[in-house]
């Protein structure tokens, strides 16, 4: 994962279009109205065949039997650009506020994590999934890789810039991803935005 540094806009635009292309608002009625995305619980639920496609092709969510699982992560930044429509159980068209709302009530530390996800996907050109698995908020692939083509390099933590860090937890976290073949990032996040810091073990 490259140092901090400042990206011109036009390549920062150029990673929106490229991320996003071939991807519409789908906008759904009448009897169709049961394919409309739903939030369920922590996920939200693609069942239009062609946008889930669409969005998987792009490294958005899990496919299951032709249904896409969005994360909230990955819905809130879909929404937030307008390539999706979300509703709740009612057929209640949700915004962005409301689905981070209740988000945060899953995860307190949601927005702060949203905003890594958001730099890292969206303004760094990131394939970036959930850590869980691994133990840590993130994994990171290389840009320009597809799901399958490569496994992940980077294994992201999020705190705060006002958060205290236990080092025996990071020393632990540093041992994982050794163990698993991974380069371990913290992403401190401040005022201005995220800042990364690889970390890792030598031997003396």
């Amino acid at each position: 994962m490259p140092r901090e540094e400042k990206h011109p806009k036009s390549e920062t635009e150029s990673g929106e279009k490229e991320l996003f292309s071939g991807i519409k608002t789908v906008t759904i009625r009448g009897r169709s109205s049961d394919l409309k995305p739903l939030l369920s619980n922590d996920k939200v639920i693609i069942y239009d065949k062609t946008l889930s496609d669409r969005l998987f092709s792009k490294g958005f969510g899990e496919l299951v039997k032709n249904r896409l699982y969005l994360s909230l992560y990955e819905a809130c930044l879909l929404l937030d650009e307008e390539k999706i429509l979300v509703f709740d159980k009612n057929d209640k068209e949700i915004t962005v506020k409301k689905l981070v709302k209740h988000a945060e009530k899953l995860n307190e530390n949601f927005s702060v994590k949203y905003a890594v996800y958001r730099d890292l996907r969206l303004q760094r050109g990131y394939l970036t999934r959930s850590g869980l698995k691994f133990g840590c908020d993130f994994i990171v692939y290389g840009k320009s890789k597809k799901l399958g083509e490569s496994h992940s390099k980077w294994m992201v933590h999020v705190v705060s810039e006002i958060q205290r860090m236990d080092f025996g937890e990071i020393t632990r976290a540093a041992r994982l991803a050794t163990s698993v073949k991974k380069r371990m990032i913290y992403a401190i996040v401040t005022e201005r935005g995220p800042v990364y810091y690889e970390l890792g073990r030598k031997k003396m």
